[in-house]
């Protein structure tokens, strides 16, 4: 029984990855059971038995893959050093992890479903993308908020300031990389993110008489 049940999570868990990475390269109409079947290494009836049929697959795929791409970024909040020693490279390695969640395989397939998709399953994807904000934000901005506290930064607004620290060190790799349609170089990351952090740090960063005090 315990080998038959880890077999059956398996096959399912490989049907799901398989379906993300499918749906997100071709989109729900090219994207087909086979093409999927033959990726998660199972026959094409295990995949209808399992998910029942291919909107069941995707909506399925989706969830699934958005739940394990939301649960990478909140790990990567969850680390951030709370008595950094140098608060710009900590908050340089926190953009780059973040950045790393999002042009996983998975998360740039979310991506590109999020733009592709979305007139066919708007409930769906908007209601994912919203739930994963939220949730991000808020850890962000419980992070930040605790690093005001201590002096390291100036925030009136820790909500706003985890938007805004979010878009500055993502969206521009994010939009160089074609939402994960293309690899990038290491500098092409990392500029991107240290340029982010420069713009967030003058705006929300110590004074130089809080350094001093702290």
């Amino acid at each position: 029984m315990k080998t038959a049940t880890g077999s059956r999570v398996d096959k399912g868990e490989a049907i799901l990855a398989a379906a993300l990475i499918v749906f997100g390269r071709d989109g729900f109409t090219d994207g087909t059971v086979d093409e999927i079947a033959r990726n998660a290494g199972v026959a094409k009836p295990t995949v209808y038995n399992r998910f029942g049929d291919k909107q069941a697959l995707f909506t399925a795929a989706v969830k699934h893959g958005s739940q394990q791409a939301n649960d990478r970024v909140l790990e990567v909040i969850a680390s951030l050093d709370l008595t950094p020693t140098d608060l710009r490279k900590e908050l340089e390695r926190l953009g780059r992890a973040l950045v790393d969640c999002v042009s996983h395989a998975h998360g740039a397939a979310l991506m590109r479903l999020q733009f592709a998709e979305r007139t066919r399953f708007p409930e769906l994807l908007d209601g994912i993308r919203d739930s994963n904000r939220a949730r991000t934000i808020d850890a962000l901005a419980g992070k930040l908020a605790q690093l005001s506290t201590s002096g390291y930064l100036r925030l009136r607004d820790a909500p706003r300031a985890a938007r805004q620290f979010m878009s500055l060190v993502t969206d521009d790799a994010l939009s160089a990389s074609g939402f994960g349609g293309r690899t990038l170089a290491e500098s092409e990351l990392d500029q991107p993110v240290k340029d982010g952090v420069d713009t967030f740090l003058a705006a929300f960063g110590p004074r130089e008489s809080d350094l001093g005090s702290r």
